[in-house]
């Protein structure tokens, strides 16, 4: 059985290069206090947990602790994906930094430490997703380009926010209604293209219609005002938004990426019905 504490306290006192931040995974409130204890003070820990009562519990001693919404003994080895994408999440909200080495602790579902190199994640998270869905990373890197247009410009003075869903154009519109006569219809494609940065603008103007912009695999803009069917066995989740449940609702259904933002300055994209990516935009 592997000692927990003593491998992390070997972990930090046989790294070189230094940590700036450590993430522990843990159903188990006394494994996170001595984890805590061997910990330095001066390096941040903060802690994931399924268990809404270890996650009270470690909130009255003033530990840093997030809730995740899975189960933590359920997960198995794909832990790892949920604990990549929470760092992501911290990159885009200002919770870690993009230069930070983070020394990963595994309480649960098994034992161990990882390094992670958080500047390393933001493109492999992207390039994965694009890799998932057999969209070359450059389209998604556009149409996040488009996003951070929109989500920091607004529109005549007033935040505004878009919801794109990219992927097999039959399939979003299975999934989605025309609210308005489509206005890319007649149009070439090196008109409707994301990778064309003079399109961005004709693009952002459509953005702000009611309803989705749909895009194909190629990058090719097929639809605007599309408005997304949410059948009753997707509900919203506390805090979400409309715009949010269809981004998480066709990205699921039409087995796509959407990338929903929001008038409040965060980009979230969602991949085949869950959260993949959020960032602040500052």
């Amino acid at each position: 059985m592997v000692d927990l504490p003593n491998l992390v306290a070997s972990a930090i006192a046989n790294d070189r290069s230094g940590f700036s931040a450590a993430v522990l995974l843990s159903n188990n409130s006394r494994t996170v206090r001595r984890i805590r204890d061997v910990v330095p003070s001066n390096l941040r820990l903060v802690t994931l947990t399924s268990s809404t009562k270890v996650s009270d519990s470690l909130k009255e001693d003033d530990l840093e602790v997030e809730l995740l919404e899975d189960s933590l003994s359920s997960q198995g080895l794909s832990v790892l994906n949920s604990l990549h994408d929470i760092i992501l999440q911290g990159l885009g909200e200002g919770r870690f930094k993009s230069n930070d080495r983070i020394l990963a602790i595994l309480g649960e579902p098994m034992d161990g430490v990882i390094v992670i190199e958080a500047s390393s994640l933001t493109s492999n998270r992207l390039a994965i997703m694009a890799q998932e869905h057999e969209i070359d990373i450059e389209i998604l890197a556009r149409l996040m380009e488009l996003a951070r247009h929109i989500g920091g410009r607004g529109r005549e003075g007033h935040a505004v926010g878009a919801l794109f869903a990219i992927g097999s154009v039959p399939k979003l519109r299975r999934y989605s209604t025309a609210l308005v006569l489509n206005p890319f219809k007649g149009h070439s494609d090196a008109k409707k293209n994301i990778t064309d940065s003079n399109n961005h603008e004709t693009l952002a103007e459509f953005a702000w219609l009611d309803g989705a912009i749909l895009f194909n695999s190629k990058g090719i803009a097929s639809d605007a005002g599309r408005y997304v069917q949410v059948p009753s066995g997707i509900n919203p989740k506390p805090g979400e938004g409309g715009r949010h449940l269809a981004a998480r609702s066709i990205s699921q259904l039409a087995d796509a990426i959407a990338i929903c933002v929001s008038s409040s300055g965060v980009i979230t994209l969602y991949s085949k019905g869950r959260e993949k990516y959020r960032v602040r935009l500052s």
